[in-house]
């Protein structure tokens, strides 16, 4: 075989691994993300309260939470790749269980969402097993498939619904990514048959998080980040509409362009910051524009609505992929990585369950927003304390 030949093996054979965990991660955000643009549909199709459909709206990131601690785990039984592609087959199998009516909407949100979890919390360990230390680039692909698959979601929402004729059937037309999604990562898989599973975690592992100073400020670096960031898909659009003046379809439009200010984040951020032992900067990056949009939202609201937005959405863009990239970088080997994103993904989404509910509640309690943005700037100050922490040149115990 010639030489050109044979580097161009070589490349299809490191691009393929890359392949199959970005299609992955870009079946993670749509399924639930769709979600929110038809709860109106959803209540007429399914005679569902408002109560209801709210409920639907937090079971993910409550789900997030509760099954995160498990992926490591099941990957030690399974392997890693089985594991993943095991996510993979569950998130299927719940867009499917959706069609079933009320009861099916509720059990397979939680199924699908279960099986996002597992792959949310393993994507990080596959890419180091492939890739070593290269595995920030292909972090950064990863965290930017999930930033597009949000956006895609809530954008293909409706057009799928009317294709369909209906939005349960909408909905279900997101298993054809997921399926393609399933044939690659089932080949990786395969593949990799013969690698070995990630050890088990040492006895007590799981609640050593809470005692190793570096996993707890990586972790609450994650959590607080969440909160600031699914407040923001929750409530700016409210928040712009109230205080700044703007009409829905704009108050929907910067939403959407703040969310958006994700993806090009998620492709720069994690290669750059693996470059340097410490990613203090990148800290401040993704904290101070968020303080600085919030805090404009509280004094002038009406004044730069748009620059408020664009602060808000450059930084949550930038803090994502840098809570990512500290769970690699903090951490000393795949078993450890799973570890750490597991315990920071559990604690990171059921704080951000949180934070929507508290704006909203204290809106309903007091007529106005400004106490739910003080609430979020309390937040992003405690991101930016435990965030330069996470930062530090450090490792994570060994036993963790």
């Amino acid at each position: 075989m010639t030489a050109p030949a044979t580097r161009r093996r070589t490349a299809w054979r490191l691009a393929l691994p890359a392949a199959a965990l970005v299609l992955v991660a870009l079946c993670l955000r749509a399924p639930f993300a769709a979600v929110g643009p038809l709860l109106a549909e959803l209540g007429d199709e399914l005679t569902l309260s408002t109560g209801a459909l709210a409920v639907v709206t937090a079971l993910p990131l409550v789900c997030f939470g509760l099954v995160s601690p498990f992926a490591p785990a099941l990957a030690a039984r399974l392997g890693l790749h089985r594991a993943v592609l095991l996510g993979v087959v569950a998130l299927a199998a719940g867009i499917v269980l959706r069609l079933a009516g009320v009861p099916g909407l509720f059990a397979g949100t939680v199924l699908l969402t279960g099986g996002i979890a597992v792959a949310n919390v393993l994507l990080p360990a596959a890419a180091r097993a492939e890739y070593g230390n290269r595995s920030a680039v292909v972090l950064g692909m990863i965290v930017a498939a999930m930033a597009a698959s949000a956006s895609i979601g809530a954008g293909l929402a409706q057009p799928l619904a009317a294709a369909g004729g209906s939005a349960v059937t909408g909905l279900l037309l997101w298993v054809v990514p997921v399926l393609a999604a399933l044939l690659g990562m089932a080949a990786l898989t395969r593949a990799r048959r013969a690698v070995p599973p990630p050890p088990a975690a040492p006895a007590g592992a799981r609640t050593a998080v809470l005692r190793d100073r570096v996993a707890l400020a990586v972790t609450l670096f994650f959590g607080f980040q969440s909160l600031s960031f699914y407040a923001m898909l929750t409530w700016l659009a409210e928040v712009l509409e109230a205080e700044a003046g703007v009409s829905p379809v704009a108050a929907g439009g910067l939403l959407a362009l703040a969310a958006a200010l994700g993806l090009p984040a998620s492709l720069v951020v994690p290669p750059l910051a693996a470059r340097r032992p410490g990613q203090g900067a990148w800290v401040l990056a993704g904290t101070l524009p968020v303080l600085a949009g919030i805090t404009g939202l509280l004094v002038a609201p009406a004044a730069a609505p748009l620059l408020w937005t664009v602060l808000y959405g450059v930084g949550t863009g930038i803090s994502f992929p840098l809570a990512m990239t500290l769970i690699l970088q903090r951490t000393r080997d795949v078993g450890q990585t799973g570890r750490l994103s597991a315990s920071a993904q559990s604690v990171g989404y059921l704080v951000a369950a949180t934070g929507p509910l508290a704006v909203g509640l204290l809106h309903e309690v007091t007529g106005g927003w400004a106490p739910g943005l003080w609430l979020l700037l309390g937040v992003v100050v405690a991101q930016l304390t435990v965030g330069l922490a996470a930062a530090r040149p450090r490792l994570v115990g060994e036993s963790v």
